[in-house]
């Protein structure tokens, strides 16, 4: 019987043994997989080659976590692969020497919305960098894409690309993008900023429009109302502002100019010593040495066929050309109304003044004998000598508003 009771002892020891046991392996169970039964294991993507390289160059698993996707084809030979922290990176052999880049959030939908690498953009060449100011940008093979907490994330690309970066980028005037590139008329393209516009035409080219001379513009309808597309940026007045200096801004579009803090309008028949009637015309007498920059400018403007400037003796002229010699004027060059211009010879002797400055003096002063009043760089009618001897877009617009095209 003792036997027999030990055996019994041994085993209900042995059941309660095996009890215990199978508590501590569903605890432990429990523990380690609070799922339930039903979850797997996350798989584990590896990370090679070009994209390990950006990987670990860009911050690594702190940054991107693990990858959600084994590499990948991606388009015309290249190889992704996205990550738990909303990046991806992408690389092409034949993209920045075979280097891959990162791409991530915001500005990675707006390259989706755009087709990815197969559409205009391309394949980035920069990972995610940040801006100048509080923003961040990825550069492609085909333009940029740029993001900031105001603004969003936008694309810029092509000429409108090439002009925004002539003023600065997003730290120059224009700003941040607050828009993609749109289409616009006669094959044109629009892309708004925080401080203007840029718009293209293969006719006109591209510039950029902003501040007050903006205003007026998109007043008349942008490029479809009365002035159309602008033709020139907008450029520094030539208006003489007394000892402060030059005022005035001017912006040339396809129908006309729009000025900004003038005092003077750009042009008035008033102002000049045209004798009127059917072939206007304007007489001069010239008494200067300088007779060869005299006849060059009689020549360039006799050439827009509207008024003739007839040169004669003395034989009652109405303007006389003369020299004069003033070490303390405040002028190179200097109209009167129905009397003549006076040129400066104090100044125009010098070296600085000798050649297409001096024949800049002479095209200048014949043109407010012809009416037209100071305006704006890249125009003779600036108030300031240069070398500029062709007439710039104001210069032919005020000329055809008073005496009507040649």
């Amino acid at each position: 019987m003792k036997s027999i009771q030990q055996h019994h002892g041994r085993c209900r020891r042995s059941t309660r043994v095996f009890r215990v046991a199978a508590v501590l392996a569903t605890i432990i169970t429990l523990a380690l997989d609070p799922v339930g039964a039903s979850a797997r294991p996350r798989d584990v993507y590896p990370i090679g080659g070009a994209i390990k390289v950006e990987y670990d160059e860009t911050g690594g698993l702190d940054f991107f976590g693990n990858a959600t996707n084994p590499e990948s084809d991606a388009g015309r030979g290249g190889r992704w692969q996205a990550f738990e922290k909303n990046s991806s990176i992408y690389w092409h052999p034949r993209v920045t020497d075979g280097h891959a880049h990162q791409i991530g959030g915001s500005i990675r939908d707006k390259w989706g919305e755009l087709g990815w690498e197969n559409g205009p953009l391309k394949y980035p060449t920069s990972r995610e960098v940040a801006a100048g100011k509080p923003g961040r940008f990825n550069n492609f093979e085909g333009g940029a894409i740029y993001w900031s907490g105001n603004t969003g994330a936008h694309s810029i690309w092509g000429a409108i690309f090439g002009k925004w970066g002539n003023y600065g980028w997003e730290n120059g005037r224009l700003g941040f993008p607050t828009s993609d590139e749109f289409a616009t008329r006669d094959n044109g393209a629009g892309q708004h900023m925080e401080g203007g516009e840029i718009y293209y035409s293969p006719r006109t080219q591209t510039h950029a429009v902003w501040g007050a001379i903006r205003d007026q513009w998109v007043k008349a309808g942008w490029e479809n109302g009365r002035y159309g597309y602008p033709t020139t940026d907008e450029v520094n007045g030539g208006d003489a502002a007394g000892t402060s200096g030059y005022e005035g801004k001017c912006q040339s579009f396809e129908n006309d100019v729009i000025t900004w803090n003038f005092k003077n309008p750009l042009y008035a028949k008033s102002f000049s010593s045209v004798a009127p009637g059917p072939t206007p015309q304007l007489t001069i007498f010239n008494q200067s040495k300088y007779r060869a920059e005299f006849d060059n400018a009689v020549n360039q403007w006799n050439s827009k066929g509207r008024v003739k400037v007839a040169t004669v003796g003395d034989r009652e002229p109405v303007l006389i050309v003369q020299d004069v010699n003033i070490g303390d004027g405040e002028f190179v060059g200097n109209y009167i109304r129905g009397l003549g211009l006076r040129l400066n010879t104090y100044y125009m002797d010098q070296p600085y003044y000798s050649g297409d400055r001096n024949r800049n003096v002479l095209l200048h002063e014949m043109g407010h004998a012809l009416g037209l009043h100071h305006s704006c760089e890249d125009n003779i009618m600036l108030a300031r000598v240069t070398e500029r001897l062709q007439f710039g877009p104001i210069d032919n617009r005020s000329y055809q508003a008073m005496w009507g095209a040649s």
